[in-house]
């Protein structure tokens, strides 16, 4: 009998703390540092199932992939000193961002931003608990697609963070 008892409230505490659980908001949309930055065809995808709901086609694809060849080598020919980077290889091959990276670089790859902000307190509502980091070094912030926020200071990408965020990925 007292083991009935005690078992029965076991399971209503049990209960209890996942009815709160369940009650209770959900965790801030806290951003988190991403070491490797947004890639050119992932902005693409993400754009084209923003505008007209669906993945690309092939023909699409192929369309992305040329018209990004022909920036890549545009930008590279135009700025020959890219070569000695360390980030060359993301530029060139993956067509990512990467630190370092400069804002003629992340344009010639994932186009122009959602928005762009000198403002210090909107630069530090997107960072959120990262602007004690950021402040002194950020000068602007590009917000992109899929929740990637680029920080700039004078020379390029300073920091690349990322809010959580469900929805449609890219495979790699």
């Amino acid at each position: 009998m007292r083991r009935a008892r005690m078992t029965r409230w076991a399971l209503l505490a049990v209960a209890a703390l996942g009815a709160a659980g369940c009650l209770s908001k959900p965790p801030a949309e806290i951003p988190e540092y991403i070491g490797r930055g947004p890639r050119a065809d992932e902005m693409f995808y993400a754009r084209m199932v923003q505008r007209s709901e669906r993945e690309p086609s092939f023909d699409e694809r192929r369309q992305f992939k040329d018209m990004m060849d022909d920036r890549v080598y545009k930008y590279l020919r135009e700025h020959p000193e890219m070569e000695q980077q360390a980030r060359y290889s993301e530029f060139r091959f993956w067509r990512q961002v990467s630190e370092g990276s400069t804002q003629g670089e992340v344009r010639a790859l994932l186009d122009e931003p959602l928005e762009r902000s000198i403002d210090p307190a909107r630069m530090g509502a997107m960072a959120k608990v990262h602007w004690q980091d950021l402040r002194t070094k950020a000068k602007e912030a590009w917000l992109y697609p899929l929740g990637w926020i680029l920080y700039f200071d004078d020379k390029g990408v300073v920091a690349m963070l990322r809010r959580p965020q469900g929805g449609f990925l890219v495979a790699e």
